[in-house]
């Protein structure tokens, strides 16, 4: 019996799947911090969407990431499973997942990619040779790479890529039970609520976003709330240790300032043990946002997670990565630009944009897809 039947014990006719990513998230004290981090892909937002499309893929599956042994991957699977992000990046170079990729050489299932640049930006990216050569390896090798939105499709065609269908993130399969009506009312009902508890997803704290994040923090002190990490392990090693020492207390300070100038860096330190949390796997953080009225901020994976609560999250769309995500799966947003001096919560949530009958629509129409573009590549998929 060869390792592809002894996986699972499962007919000689399934495939076997190598999933590039977790099952859905990691153990920081069991692998450690930092491997735990690497393993996750430097943010826990891709725990949900990895989540999703492992539940979604029946067959026998074996987690591997870049650097796995390309002849185990090729003696036991006969196909590889990319849950993607937004690596359509002018700042990234994908040589060596090219690499890697190139050297297993099965076919692919490819969900989620998407383009990541500033809002209005044309298609003709300067992609970085490696990433480009990635992007030509993953195409060459699937049938139809599922994509984030129409913007992500139309700079892949720019390159000669065209067989793409747009899919937004597998993230939004998490829940069926969701109802764009339950949303609403929800965003209706926002401004009656005396102490809201909020969930505020902290951003990138990029310079273009950055004056963003100071109003939403703002905002925020004067509420219940948690503040949500995705990325930087500086922050995130703080909260997880529970120890000031271990911080370089000159970024800490560089941080206040930006968040919350009314504290210095050790006020600061203490003010993200108290409020600060991360999530290390999609499931956690998905009931989580059950005790919250309301996530709010600039990264999609965190409005995603309290939608697929069926709770109140509305991304703050900075970039064509939140933009058109949110848009393509008709997930409550806000434009960055749109949030003004003056505004309050609920003038935030009465701006987001919103219609619970395309958000139904899409949740369906998008589901079916991803599900059809699975079925069509040989898996096994759940009801």
């Amino acid at each position: 019996m060869d390792l592809k039947t002894k996986i699972g014990a499962v007919p000689a006719m399934t495939k076997t799947v190598a999933f590039i990513g977790t099952e859905g998230g990691v153990s920081f004290s069991g692998l450690g911090f930092e491997t735990a981090l690497q393993k996750i892909g430097q943010n826990t937002g891709n725990a949900l969407f990895q989540s999703a499309m492992w539940r979604l893929i029946r067959n026998p599956k074996m987690a591997i990431g870049i650097g796995t042994s390309v002849e185990l991957v090729r003696e036991v699977a006969d196909m590889l499973v990319i849950p993607a992000a937004n690596q359509v990046n002018p700042a990234w170079d994908l040589s060596a997942w090219a690499t890697f990729v190139e050297a297993i050489d099965l076919p692919i299932v490819c969900i989620g990619l998407g383009a990541q640049a500033h809002v209005g930006a044309g298609t003709q990216l300067n992609l970085q040779p490696g990433t480009e050569r990635y992007l030509r390896v993953v195409a060459e090798r699937t049938t139809t790479i599922g994509v984030r939105g129409k913007y992500t499709q139309d700079v892949l065609a720019a390159i000669g890529i065209e067989n793409t269908e747009v899919t937004g993130c597998p993230s939004q399969t998490i829940n069926n039970r969701v109802r764009g009506r339950t949303i609403q009312e929800q965003m209706d009902g926002f401004a009656g609520i005396e102490n809201p508890k909020l969930g505020y997803v902290l951003g990138t704290l990029e310079e273009k976003a950055r004056d963003t994040d100071r109003y939403l923090a703002g905002l925020v002190r004067e509420v219940d709330h948690q503040l949500i990490l995705q990325t930087d392990p500086r922050l995130m090693s703080l909260i997880h240790q529970r120890d000031k020492t271990i911080v370089d207390m000159d970024y800490l300070s560089w941080i206040a300032q930006i968040l919350r100038p009314d504290l210095d860096g050790p006020q600061f330190a203490d003010y993200l043990l108290r409020h600060g949390i991360f999530y290390s796997d999609a499931r956690t953080w998905i009931d989580a946002m059950r005790r919250t009225d309301l996530v709010l901020g600039l990264r999609i994976h965190g409005a995603v997670a309290a939608i697929q609560a069926e709770k109140l999250g509305i991304c703050v769309a900075f970039d064509s990565r939140t933009l058109e995500l949110a848009h393509t799966m008709g997930y409550p947003y806000v434009r960055a630009n749109d949030i003004r001096q003056g505004m309050d919560l609920a003038d935030i949530v009465a701006a987001a944009e919103f219609s619970s009958d395309r958000f139904d629509h899409l949740r369906v129409k998008k589901r079916e897809l991803i599900r059809s573009i699975l079925l069509d590549a040989g898996c096994l998929i759940s009801d």
